[in-house]
């Protein structure tokens, strides 16, 4: 029952009271209960992944020490934001109560409640594992970070630079620090899940977007991706196979979920009716994004700026607003200093 209690706490309230602060930026039209778990895992990963560099920059390998400061921050900060964005609750509790396309929404959400049920029956484990859980449960049994080895179990002789600077392994071992949760329940039965749900929140505000005029169609397109999602295994490197056989897993957070995050970033951009205030707003949770997402893989630090800059590129003649590109670059320097890390360390 306490492990049930402090999973709520960690993997519902904390990421719903840090997202309601940002949630609350955005224009009413773009404020919901998914765009407040949304925004508040996307603030969530990239504190940590804040704190998590420093204490690597600063040579510290005190897992603890990471779990206690951080623990500490992100309640305070969940509690702040949660203060300065109340309002914005009421405006998104609102929304539940529209009874359109009620046959499209459950059709949608059996979907949805499909793949997560057999995400958690099926079990799937692959190779990749024996590093990602064995990173976890090494921090969270010894207490410490990058210092074990994690296919022989032996003291690390030297920084493995290939992996050191995705914190992914350790923020499950923080959830699992947290919640009394092993690693390897924590990622295949509880994260899991939940990223399955972040997937398609993002999905469904896609859609939203692509489909404002009709808007009870936007569920018609979420199950239609949904259907793709669940046949997409014609390969074992799709972005369809990664999600639902590896979803914990790094690149498969970096491929479901902070892509087609930032592709609604760019999308909302590219819609000229708003105001140059909501803009910036649009870009400081870009630089979040993609800043957050080098937490998940390597090939974050220079793919999730790539894609964005190209789309600023196309948006910046389609618009025509050569300041979109300053912006853009702005917006990219919190993970080009990850970068910079790379070549430094």
């Amino acid at each position: 029952m306490l492990q049930i209690l402090l999973a709520i706490f960690w993997l519902l309230l904390i990421p719903f009271g840090s997202g309601l602060w940002f949630t609350s930026k955005l224009p009413g039209e773009r404020q919901s209960i998914g765009m407040i778990f949304l925004n508040g895992y996307l603030v969530m990963i990239a504190f940590f992944q804040c704190f998590y560099l420093g204490f690597l920059v600063a040579g510290s390998i005190s897992f603890k020490l990471l779990t206690l400061v951080f623990g500490i921050f992100i309640v305070i900060f969940a509690g702040v934001s949660s203060i300065l964005g109340r309002k914005v609750l009421k405006k998104c509790l609102a929304k539940l109560k529209n009874k359109e396309a009620v046959v499209l929404k459950i059709v949608f959400v059996l979907f949805v409640i499909l793949q997560v049920v057999m995400r958690l029956l099926q079990q799937v484990s692959d190779g990749d594992d024996a590093y990602y859980i064995a990173v976890a449960a090494n921090s969270y049994t010894s207490g410490t970070m990058n210092y074990i080895q994690p296919y022989t179990g032996t003291a690390a002789g030297e920084l493995d630079m290939r992996h050191a600077f995705a914190s992914a392994p350790t923020w499950l071992a923080f959830l699992s620090k947290v919640t009394m949760i092993h690693p390897a329940i924590m990622g295949h039965s509880i994260l899991a899940p939940v990223l399955i749900v972040l997937h398609y929140l993002i999905v469904l505000q896609i859609g939203e977007l692509l489909f404002k005029d009709k808007r009870s169609e936007k569920y018609l397109f979420s199950s239609l991706v949904a259907l793709f999602n669940i046949y997409g295994y014609v390969s074992i490197y799709t972005a369809q196979t990664f999600f639902l056989t590896r979803t914990w897993q790094g690149k498969s957070i970096f491929a479901n979920l902070f892509l087609p995050v930032l592709l609604l970033i760019l999308l909302w951009l590219g819609d000229k009716s708003k105001g140059v205030k909501i803009e910036n707003i649009l870009y400081v949770i870009a630089g979040i994004i993609m800043f957050a997402g080098s937490s998940m893989t390597t090939m974050a630090v220079a793919l999730l700026p790539m894609v964005f800059m190209l789309g600023i590129f196309f948006l910046t003649i389609y618009r025509k607003e050569p300041l979109m590109i300053l912006k853009g670059c702005l917006a990219c320097l919190p993970v080009l200093l990850v970068g910079l890390l790379y070549i430094l360390v």
